[in-house]
């Protein structure tokens, strides 16, 4: 069975490849080579063969992996809206009394059918010392594309159905009968800066259900002081 490796972040020019059929890196270029809008990387998820990554314009550049000599690139040329949707409303700070939001992240994950969302994870400073956290999903609305600019409209989604959003790893998985303990339509989450690796990140190990838009927490985890945690799926 053949296995890819991808090593990269935000501050490198290049995202490296590792494929085990020839044991060689295969360099794809972040910055030089592709078109303006498909320049830079904010967030990628590897998934098969097929590498998305969202660029610093809010596009999806997306490569096939799959050929024998390099990649090819199989973009659309469509963008997510510049300006996202108001995510932080009054309604939603006095709700959970919050004074601030402490931080934030924008992520892109791939669906088991090849659909990509758009995913945005919020959490607050509150007078109670409490630290909600939100999030909010949202796919592209391919009958709202604008003719000149070709900007999506996101449609905000409120069910993943019988699938679980593992943000760690980029995907949502379907979850079968015999898989136990995950939970469908919930979201899996350790830290916000997956890609960007900031010198001083928070982990906040948690399950956050979409519908009821309530949050589990593992706070025996919390109480092992681990400077790093993954969720992943067992093979």
């Amino acid at each position: 069975m053949e296995t890819t490796l991808l090593c990269g972040n935000l501050n490198v020019r290049v995202c490296r490849v590792l494929q085990e059929r020839d044991g060689h890196y295969r360099e794809i270029n972040t910055r030089v080579g592709p078109r303006l809008e498909l320049q830079g990387l904010r967030d990628m998820v590897l998934k098969g063969y097929s590498l998305y990554v969202l660029t610093k314009r809010d596009y999806i550049r997306h490569l096939d992996l799959s050929g024998e000599d390099g990649f090819k690139d199989v973009s659309e040329n469509h963008r997510l809206p510049r300006w996202e949707p108001n995510l932080s409303t009054k309604e939603e700070y006095e709700r959970l009394r919050a004074i601030k939001v402490t931080s934030r992240s924008d992520s892109i994950v791939v669906k088991t059918s090849g659909e990509v969302l758009y995913v945005h994870s919020r959490s607050y400073e509150t007078s109670t010392l409490e630290r909600p956290r939100t999030f909010r999903v949202f796919k592209r609305d391919p009958k709202q594309v604008h003719p000149s600019t070709n900007d999506d409209t996101l449609a905000e989604v409120d069910s993943l159905g019988d699938e679980a959003l593992f943000l760690d790893l980029g995907i949502t998985v379907k979850v079968a009968a015999d898989h136990i303990g995950i939970e469908p339509n919930s979201i899996y989450f350790t830290r916000g800066d997956r890609i960007r690796h900031n010198n001083v990140s928070c982990l906040d190990m948690c399950v956050y259900n979409l519908a009821t838009k309530n949050i589990n927490r593992f706070h025996c985890l919390s109480n092992l002081e681990v400077k790093d945690a993954q969720w992943f799926l067992p093979s």
